[in-house]
């Protein structure tokens, strides 16, 4: 065995060094492709960006030098025009080139140019130089305010920086032309104003591109960012979306090449946004091709190699298993026929042999007690067949007397103590049954007197609900009138309140007006004085005239005037000095009263007070009795509703009892066709028995 076993162990370890091998040789294979597939994906990466630099440095320049004209102030629309068509003549590369101005940006005077070469029916300065055959065409930009057709103006309008339009078929000459577009807003003051762009056929970097060979026969394409085929070999897919599967990298399938090898690199173009991708495609087969001559080698030294060893095998194997095998099997033959002779004796080589031979000498010896088995068993089956027709017929004093052979007695024990059992259960019921019986008839006989009870008693409960929802709606009546009383009384406290402050203010209005009047009085008795002095000294003028004789005698009429006017004045001032005494002493009386009016006024704001706390207790009150009313009606109906309940239980437990009582004398019908060994037949009870009690033998 120790020569097997070796050979077995350098099978599995040539199979495993194979195994390692090619995994390592399909490694090495696949990181060759890839490295290889990016080379080329960069070289087109590289011709791409280059095919693209001098367009975009076209439009930038085309950019820089209209600003520079309108830094100068000139704003001729026919040197732009001028402009422009010399750069695209200039450019073989180039298929045209545009600009177009927002309304009025370019010189205020759109509608002066209405419809006029490089302008529409808005006026605006919107000019397309394109090749037509040898020369260069002019006409004004069109679909600029749509989406989709007017990405070329709309897309760098919003985005404020340069743009690439996703790439699109135009019609030149009649044939179809896969191309884009280059626009870069010009901004002014911080806000785009316009924009220059610059039509590229595509078909020169097809051209450059088609002259890339990729290694192990595989694919270039070229996409944009959106997904848009720029370029492939299959000239029916530019233009158009690719495929969703396009976007797995690494190992894939294409349908045409199958499964293959994806590498994918960016192409970015210097001053805009975004990128565009080159994928190059290897085929698996292609790119595993020396790998797999390579494991193939190493197959056939493995299938060599283990071949040898399985002739070694096999010739050991028949000479070790094999001949014992075919003794062991006729020995097998001879079992199947019921020969159960021992076989000669032979030589065992080896151990497992041995076992199996042993293995077949218990087969016999088992095959000899299962024939005595059967013999044991058959009579065991008839035996017990006979006694359970009894059982099934209703005898239950059916018992074996007679033992059985071997573990098969055990049967027997346990059949008579079955029999014994359901004889003293059955006997155990038929009793149950009558007291079942007579029990069901007492509690249908209780359900229906508390039926009775519950009913009445939900009827008094459907009064007291109802009472209680009276009371309960004659609080909330209560409730809220409470709520508007106090309401009220807060309104009058509002306006005593206000009350006292006018009176506070008519009190302050009294005082000023009685110190005015004090202040007149004191004025008077000025005047008062005045009028004294000039009485007096239109007096001693008087007698100064007297004395100057007649040159004196106007002076004596005028001193005359004087002293009456001073006594006018001094009648007048007192006139007034008393009626400001009778205002001052008037005024008094009214700061008096006014001063009561407030002290009454605050009594009554304390006592309009003490009304308004009374009547929000009382609303509080009030509405705290009509929650606690409301949770006692919600108790009252809910104890309504569980009474239904338990009516409606009470009559389905009557409903139960009888049809228990009924189902009693049915078992005891049923229960008494079995004849039981401790005498007679099972009854349920001398009311439901049909059938006559009769002892056993």
């Amino acid at each position: 065995m120790i020569s097997i076993r070796g050979a077995i162990a350098v099978a599995v370890f040539v199979c495993l060094g194979s195994a390692t091998t090619g995994v390592l040789i399909d490694r090495a294979a696949r990181e060759r492709a890839s490295e290889t597939g990016l080379i080329v994906a960069k070289q087109i990466a590289s011709s791409a960006e280059g095919e693209f630099e001098r367009p975009i440095g076209l439009v930038h320049s085309a950019l820089v030098a209209m600003q520079s004209l309108r830094q100068q102030g000139v704003v001729d629309r026919n040197a732009h025009i001028e402009m422009l068509r010399s750069e695209v003549r200039g450019n073989p590369q180039i298929f045209g080139m545009s600009t177009g101005w927002e309304p009025g940006a370019f010189d205020n005077r759109d509608a002066a140019f209405v419809d006029s070469k490089g302008s529409d029916k808005t006026g605006r300065f919107l000019p397309y130089l394109y090749r037509a055959g040898d020369r260069v065409s002019l006409e004004p930009l069109k679909d600029y305010a749509k989406e989709g057709p007017g990405d070329y103006y709309l897309m760098p309008m919003r985005a404020r920086h340069t743009v690439l339009i996703e790439p699109y078929i135009y019609a030149v000459e009649g044939h179809d032309v896969l191309m884009t577009t280059i626009a870069e807003p010009i901004m002014e003051q911080g806000k785009p104003i316009g924009i220059v762009t610059a039509d590229i056929a595509l078909s020169a970097l097809r051209d450059r591109l088609d002259k890339v060979v990729v290694p192990f026969g595989g694919t270039a394409t070229v996409v944009t960012d959106k997904g848009t085929f720029v370029y492939n070999r299959n000239a029916a897919l530019l233009g158009k979306p690719a495929p969703a599967s396009m976007g797995s990298i690494g190992r894939t399938s294409d349908p045409a090449l199958g499964d293959v090898l994806r590498i994918e690199t960016p192409i970015h173009f210097k001053g805009i946004k975004g990128a565009w991708f080159v994928r190059v495609d290897l085929p698996m087969s292609a790119v595993m091709a020396d790998a797999r001559q390579a494991e193939l080698t190493l197959l056939i030294a493995a299938i060599a190699i283990i071949g040898g060893l399985i002739i070694v095998l096999r010739r050991t194997a028949n000479r070790i298993v094999g001949e014992p095998l075919d003794a062991i099997a006729g020995e097998m033959n001879e079992l199947a026929n019921g020969n159960l002779e021992e076989p000669p004796v032979r030589a065992i080589v080896s151990s497992e042999i041995d076992r199996m031979a042993k293995a077949v000498a218990v087969f016999r010896a088992n095959a000899i007690a299962q024939r005595r088995s059967e013999q044991d068993q058959a009579f065991v089956v008839s035996t017990l067949g006979a006694h359970l027709k009894k059982v099934a017929a209703g005898d239950l004093t059916a018992q074996i007397d007679q033992p059985f052979n071997g573990d098969y007695d055990r049967v027997r024990v346990d059949f008579n103590a079955a029999i014994d059992k359901l004889g003293t259960t059955l006997s155990a019921v038929a009793s149950n049954a009558v007291e079942v019986r007579t029990g069901s008839g007492e509690i249908s006989t209780a359900s229906d007197d508390l039926s009775r009870r519950t009913e009445q008693q939900a009827a008094s409960l459907e009064e007291t609900a109802a009472a209680m929802d009276e009371i309960t709606s004659q609080v909330r009546t209560t409730a809220a009138a409470a709520r508007e009383t106090n309401s009220v009384v807060e309104a009058a406290r509002a306006d005593v309140t206000l009350s006292d402050t006018v009176v506070g203010r008519a009190v302050i209005a009294m005082s000023d007006i009685e110190k005015s009047s004090d202040e007149i009085a004191e004025i008077i008795s000025v005047i008062d004085g005045i009028a004294f002095q000039t009485n007096l000294l239109a007096l001693n003028a008087g007698v100064e005239a007297a004395r100057a004789g007649e040159a004196g005698k106007g002076f004596a009429v005028v001193a005359s005037e004087v002293r009456a006017l001073a006594q006018r004045s001094a009648d007048a001032a007192g006139d007034v000095k008393a009626r400001i005494t009778t205002s001052t002493a008037q005024v008094g009386t009214g700061v008096d009263a006014v001063g009561e009016m407030r002290k009454v006024l605050d009594r009554l704001t304390g006592r309009i007070i003490e009304i308004s706390r009374l009547a929000s207790e009382i609303a509080t009150a009030a509405e705290q009795q009509a929650m606690g009313l409301s949770q006692i009606n919600i108790a009252v109906s809910e104890m309504d509703a569980t009474t239904q309940q338990n009516a409606a239980m009470v009559e389905e437990a009557t409903a139960a009892a009888r049809s228990l009582a009924g189902q009693a004398d049915e078992l005891g019908e049923l229960i008494a066709h079995f004849r039981l060994a401790h005498g007679g037949y099972a009854a349920a009870g001398a009311a439901r028995a049909s059938v006559p009690l009769r002892l056993a033998s």
